[in-house]
């Protein structure tokens, strides 16, 4: 890339409000120029003065090539410069996303500044949180993690559960806790991504679970994944046949579901 291809690049993405199509596109086609130059100049973006700067130098640096390790710690290392001077709350959620690409190189020392961010009024930071704790068995992070499962936001409940349930193989009583009442939740996806996560962990609750969600007939793909993973899946076949049976012919039904249902019954059928 020569500096007038980075520098038109650079002044679409800019322009472009942060977050719209119109920026990513810009930022992903800068990504694609994985070169030391680009490294360079994007540490320049972070260390500036200018927050849309800083923005967009995360932004491109964080998913910069597959092997980050060459410059990842000291973009680790800036980020939480970041959150010792600044209070903005796009900044501040752009560089918890960063830390969630690259977080195999966070520290226990960098958790104990990430805690704080589990209570921020922010329910995007809170969110963003989230993502930047995802596969890290530290027990540190799981306790975040445990802590962020029970927040009053759906989406972060989700994605917590989701962490804590299928992103690590932990298992303590602790996490099994939160993700059995994550289990009993209204919302559907949090319920199923924490049956899922106590179906990992071969919990003797998981039975009850699952034919409670094969009773009500109320269940997406992510449960046909906790079906075909459990041991003794086939078990549920006559409840599944007849769920199908009764729905193959309605027309209001979602064909990718029906499609799902019966790839479920045949891949048990065959175990």
């Amino acid at each position: 890339m020569n500096e007038l291809e980075f520098t038109k690049l650079f002044e679409k993405a800019y322009k472009a409000k942060t977050d719209n199509n119109n920026y990513w596109n810009q930022i992903f086609e800068l990504r694609k120029f994985v070169t030391a130059n680009m490294i360079s100049k994007c540490f320049s973006l972070i260390n500036s003065d200018n927050l849309k700067s800083k923005q967009i130098g995360i932004d491109i640096l964080s998913q910069l090539g597959k092997d980050r390790k060459g410059f990842a710690p000291k973009m680790i290392n800036e980020i939480f410069e970041i959150f010792e001077t600044s209070t903005d709350e796009k900044l501040i959620s752009k560089s918890l996303f960063a830390i969630g690409h690259n977080n195999k190189y966070i520290r226990k020392k960098h958790l104990d500044v990430l805690e704080k961010f589990k209570t921020s009024n922010s329910t995007d930071i809170r969110y963003a949180l989230t993502f930047s704790l995802l596969g890290i068995k530290r027990k540190a992070a799981i306790k975040i993690l445990i802590e962020l499962a029970h927040d009053k936001s759906l989406r972060i409940r989700d994605w917590a559960t989701f962490g804590l349930g299928t992103q690590i193989e932990t298992d303590t009583k602790e996490i099994r806790d939160i993700l059995y009442k994550n289990s009993l939740s209204k919302n559907d996806q949090i319920r199923q991504e924490a049956i899922k996560g106590l179906a990992n962990r071969n919990d003797e609750r998981v039975e009850k679970l699952i034919l409670s969600e094969l009773y009500k007939e109320n269940f997406g793909t992510l449960f046909f994944d906790t079906l075909l993973n459990i041991k003794n899946g086939e078990q549920y076949l006559p409840l599944i046949i007849n769920i199908y049976e009764k729905y193959k012919h309605d027309k209001d039904i979602n064909a990718t579901w029906l499609s799902d249902l019966k790839n479920c019954i045949k891949v048990l059928q065959e175990i």
